[in-house]
């Protein structure tokens, strides 16, 4: 129990026995060939590096199907651009080509690589080799090695001087303090808008159709069971003319008389 305790226990320098980890030399992330590669690129060489184990430089096994897979990628011929812009640029070396057999005595084999910056088989020395390396001119990753170069150089100024540009940006102006906005009552829209009339707060009582059963206080009129509106005032007009009609023959009679 005890040596299974230790086994797990942190050492001085914040590692242990069981723990690993992928190593990516500062001098690979500021290089311009690293620059230079794609997200795919990038993703494919820290898969090549979790490959290695300390001793296997030289026999890292990954087929262009496996990476694709391990990338996260559906498209076998992006990875197969990856291997070769990796290749190109000088970060891993083609050791032993694929070998595809249909014999049942024998067995398949994927590409086999070396990384260039650790030792290889043989205690061969590394080469870096993508140091001296860089994209053709006129080329997409010529002009990503660009952009990512004018970043690095644009952080390193802002750390060196005490400040990052991004935090010194001024792509948003922030509001000056103690500034207050204005509420919504103090607005003269609603007299711009609507030709100097405020606008009506509320619904007015309408009876635009007032529903009447039959019964008591029906009005059995033609329209059925639903009463317009206009009816009163047709029952007001109505008892005007019949008024009207009245008083002039009441006049007719007192002159015949």
């Amino acid at each position: 129990m005890t040596r299974r305790r230790n086994r797990n226990k942190i050492n001085a320098t914040g590692r242990n026995s069981n723990s690993r980890f992928a190593r990516l030399d500062y001098r690979i992330l500021n290089s311009n060939a690293y620059r230079a590669l794609s997200p795919n690129d990038r993703s494919l060489l820290v898969e090549l590096v979790m490959l290695y184990n300390g001793e296997n430089n030289g026999s890292l096994y990954l087929s262009v199907r496996d990476g694709a897979h391990r990338m996260g990628i559906a498209d076998l011929s992006g990875a197969s651009r990856s291997f070769d812009t990796l290749q190109a640029l000088g970060f891993i070396q083609l050791m032993q080509d694929a070998h595809f057999s249909v014999k049942a005595s024998e067995k398949s084999r994927a590409r086999c690589w070396r990384l260039t910056w650790l030792a290889g088989p043989g205690r061969k020395a590394p080469s870096w080799e993508f140091l001296d390396l860089e994209p053709r001119p006129q080329a997409p990753a010529r002009k990503r090695m660009e952009r990512g170069l004018r970043a690095l150089k644009s952080f390193r100024y802002g750390r060196d001087n005490g400040k990052f540009p991004v935090l010194d940006s001024n792509t948003l102006s922030p509001f000056p303090p103690g500034s207050t906005v204005a509420t919504v009552l103090h607005s003269n829209t609603q007299n711009d808008g609507n030709c100097g009339f405020p606008p009506i707060a509320c619904v007015r009582d309408s009876a635009t159709h007032i529903a009447t059963p039959w019964g008591e206080g029906a009005t059995h009129g033609l329209f059925g069971w639903w009463q317009p509106d206009w009816n009163p005032s047709i029952k007001a007009w109505s008892y005007a003319a019949l008024s009207s009609a009245m008083i002039a023959d009441h006049i007719e009679e007192r002159r015949a008389a």
